[in-house]
């Protein structure tokens, strides 16, 4: 009889350890969920942020203001001279045209 009753005592006082100690964790996880959640949101916050500042900072009309500022370059009101860079996937050639030298360069890819 004692035997036994040692044994559901065993088996009691492991099931309400086990309850408590899951109800633990379960709390530290709930805890550390919402601690990663508002450091993801804050980092997207950050993350936006810096691309708008990126998006705003290399922007053309920025380029051409710092040029003119660091550089003393000119930029004419006419585009007429300005050429895109064009990609002919036919060929895989492609060429690069520097904006901020008089005379421009073309590379090509062979």
């Amino acid at each position: 009889m004692s035997r036994k009753l040692l044994i559901i005592t065993v088996i009691l006082i492991i099931g309400i350890f086990s309850h408590y100690y899951n109800k633990h964790k379960l709390i530290h996880y709930a805890r550390e969920h919402t601690q990663l959640i508002e450091e993801y949101n804050a980092l997207k916050a950050i993350n936006t942020k810096l691309l708008t500042d990126n998006n705003r900072l290399s922007s053309r009309t920025r380029i051409q203001k710092l040029a003119v500022e660091e550089l003393d370059m000119f930029f004419p009101k006419d585009n007429s001279h300005v050429h895109n860079i064009l990609i002919d996937h036919r060929k895989k050639t492609f060429c690069l045209i520097d904006y901020f030298v008089p005379a421009a360069e073309a590379i090509t890819r062979k």
